[in-house]
């Protein structure tokens, strides 16, 4: 598999010391897929410039199988690049030292949950989950326009437009769901199509750039969970149901629903087929609502939050907030 347009093939020699921006992901068979893609989307952007440091196997793995081999390190090592980007999906007692190793620290969150005490956070829910801390020396980035989603993909004519529904769910338990919505899908004779996030059986990985891309251009909808795949499905127009695999989700399923972007479809563990066949037919059928859901969900996602967040990472490597260093905790 490689879904990346610049796979990076550096010296296998180089320290950790040797590339400008350092980025610390944290993923599993169940959580954080969403942080592990974004984090290769920021290193794509800096060919041969971005040392990875995963904290998972199934990190790791995903580097691999992207062609980032070359670019693992230990985050352990002596020394940091001069910005270090983490993206985390649970507080972490380490990154306390990255400030005091010398680097500039860029958290980046989903959620609402941008509390991490960083130099600069950057949060790019719809929803808070919780209030921002008030910190005059600490830059804080957050709404969907600091999201960073895939490249936006350019919708097929009506007329190209497939009987088909694409299903994303993430990985771990979530992904079983995905299997049973297809059977349930039946009645309406539409192709499924699925994609996974990290899976507990390493011979298993997610669907490749190239297929989620052309089936994102010629469903007739998807059914998708509340995390950053969301974001892109609604910033290449693709109307769309929103399930919350936990409470956080639901935050931002229910806010894109208040907004009219999305058709809600509530929790995973508590939808019943019959719930999910009814919204499915509804969104089917409905082509008024489905263009106004697409028009709506383009206006607050519109996909271009990686150069957002490029270019706070090329100011932060300027030093620019350097001198706004104040004391951190060593927990995230």
């Amino acid at each position: 598999m490689a879904p990346w347009k610049e796979p990076v093939h550096a010296s296998t020699n180089r320290l950790p010391e040797d590339y400008r921006i350092g980025l610390i992901a944290d993923a599993g068979p169940s959580l954080g897929y969403g942080h592990a893609v974004r984090c290769l989307r920021i290193a794509a952007a800096f060919p041969a410039e971005a040392a990875l440091f995963p904290l998972s196997n199934a990190c790791r793995r995903f580097f691999e199988a992207n062609g980032y081999a070359a670019a693992l390190h230990d985050f352990h090592a002596a020394k940091l690049p001069p910005v270090v980007i983490t993206d985390l999906r649970e507080p972490h007692a380490f990154v306390g030292s990255i400030r005091r190793r010398g680097a500039v620290h860029i958290s980046i969150h989903d959620m609402g949950l941008a509390q991490c005490d960083s130099d600069v956070a950057i949060d790019g829910s719809i929803a808070n989950a919780v209030p921002y801390p008030a910190l005059a020396t600490r830059p804080l980035f957050v709404g969907p326009e600091y999201m960073i989603t895939r490249p936006v993909v350019e919708r097929a004519p009506a007329a190209e437009i497939e009987d088909t529904v694409l299903i994303s769910l993430g990985g771990g338990a979530s992904a079983d769901f995905a299997g049973r919505i297809a059977e349930q899908l039946r009645p309406l004779g539409m192709r499924v199509v699925t994609t996974a996030g990290f899976s507990a059986n390493p011979g298993i990985l997610p669907a490749t750039e190239e297929e989620i891309v052309h089936t994102m251009a010629h469903c007739r909808f998807a059914i998708s969970a509340s995390g950053t795949t969301l974001y892109g499905l609604l910033a290449s127009g693709v109307p769309t149901i929103a399930v919350a695999v936990d409470r956080f989700q639901l935050r931002t399923a229910d806010k894109f629903a208040e907004m009219g972007a999305v058709l809600p479809a509530g929790l995973l563990d508590r939808l019943s087929p019959a719930e999910l066949l009814e919204r499915c037919k509804e969104l089917r059928g409905n082509g008024g609502m489905t263009s106004r859901m697409v028009s709506i969900g383009k206006l607050i996602v519109d996909g271009k939050g990686l150069d957002r967040v490029l270019d706070i990472v090329n100011k932060a490597e300027s030093n620019k907030w350097k001198k706004q260093l104040v004391p951190t905790s060593t927990v995230c």
